[in-house]
């Protein structure tokens, strides 16, 4: 659970009577279009939070802005008292995979602070651009440092396209961001990485000058993924966030082709169209759940049958019932014999559901 930053103007006068910026409010709204902008030098920024429980994880998210204005080195510090200042985390030589990107920390050893001080400078002395400062009570690592990351072969067919001109401003180093979103990607779709899942070695992910979006192809232990440069091109056409937005989005839904497991007893993806939903389902469910879909364009109608968006939005909604339900769907798949989507849901809520009465449930919710 993040822990809420309590919103102040107000500047905290250390012992050494230097003003500091206190609760930024664009550091803490979990939108890294929203920025601080430092000075050069180190840069320091308290969360006079009062926390009641310690924090455990914290995430820093690089901005919109180049890679010289992010962040390399940094020290998170605790007080108890808001004067004396206990090194809590220290990271050096930092380097961030993309722009808006994440890097999650883990504390070794978390105590009750109740303020939190975070000092961080750029590699070359530039401006220091922040994007977001999330704390957490919980260790986010938590069951996920065993995971296997894949080995990734970048390539770029079309290296004079427009498109992947402006990628290269996107990712600057496209082998971690691929690795840090298969692993957010079993994330969603399992409780830890010692479950068992596809054994996903190498990843081949190419950026292609033609008329689509993405495709994947082939199967573990080696998967591809194309992705369109002219769709990289019209993206980005509104902002670079929105590029991110849509870039992410659709490396979630291919790389969940790369994890899921596939129904068995009913055929294929080409000669049976309940195997064809549940598949593509899962992909636009876990995208769904990673936040990289605009979900007020959900409307009633349709059927879960329809695969894609219909039956992804439907299967994320199932999630506001149980909160596992996308890990429940998924075990359903591998478990269930002659797989349906019937059965998959009295498996998860009970033989006394179907999916016809939930289907009818989500039709209500989404004509509120």
């Amino acid at each position: 659970m993040k822990i809420s930053i309590f919103i102040s103007i107000s500047l905290l006068l250390c012992s050494c009577q230097t003003k500091l910026p206190v609760n930024v409010p664009e550091l803490s709204d979990g939108n890294p279009t929203t920025c601080f902008v430092g000075t050069k030098g180190v840069n320091k920024v308290v969360f006079d939070e009062q926390c009641t429980v310690p924090v455990q994880s914290y995430k820093i998210y690089s901005s919109g802005e180049t890679p010289a204005h992010d962040p390399a080195a940094w020290t998170l510090k605790g007080s108890y008292d808001g004067k004396n200042w206990v090194v809590v985390d220290e990271r050096k030589d930092q380097k961030f995979c993309s722009r808006y990107q994440e890097i999650l920390c883990s504390i070794a050893k978390p105590s009750n602070y109740k303020q939190y001080m975070l000092e961080a400078s750029t590699e070359t002395g530039d401006t220091l651009v922040l994007g977001d400062v999330l704390l957490y009570d919980t260790n986010l690592n938590a069951n996920w440092e065993s995971f296997k990351y894949p080995n990734v072969d970048f390539e770029v067919l079309d290296p004079d396209t427009k498109g992947a001109s402006i990628y290269t401003g996107l990712v600057q180093d496209p082998d971690e961001y691929i690795r840090y979103h298969a692993r957010k990607v079993a994330e969603i779709l399992f409780y830890t990485a010692k479950d068992t899942m596809n054994d996903v070695q190498k990843i081949e992910y190419t950026l292609k000058d033609y008329d689509g979006v993405s495709a994947k192809g082939g199967n573990p232990p080696v998967i591809s993924i194309v992705y369109s440069t002219q769709h990289i091109e019209k993206s980005a056409n509104e902002s670079l966030y929105k590029l991110d937005f849509e870039t992410r989005g659709v490396l979630y839904h291919e790389l969940v082709h790369a994890y899921q497991f596939e129904p068995k007893g009913i055929g294929s993806y080409s000669t049976n169209k309940t195997f064809w939903a549940c598949i593509e389902g899962m992909a636009d469910a876990v995208r769904a759940q990673a936040g990289y879909f605009d979900m007020s364009t959900r409307k009633p109608g349709g059927n879960w049958m329809d695969g894609y968006r219909t039956t992804g939005f439907f299967i994320q909604w199932l999630t506001t019932k149980d909160p596992d339900a996308i890990r429940k769907f998924h075990e359903t798949v591998r478990d269930i014999d002659e797989w349906s989507f019937d059965k998959a849901i009295k498996s998860i809520f009970g033989e006394e559901s179907s999916i016809e009465s939930m289907w009818d449930e989500y039709q209500a919710f989404l004509s509120k």
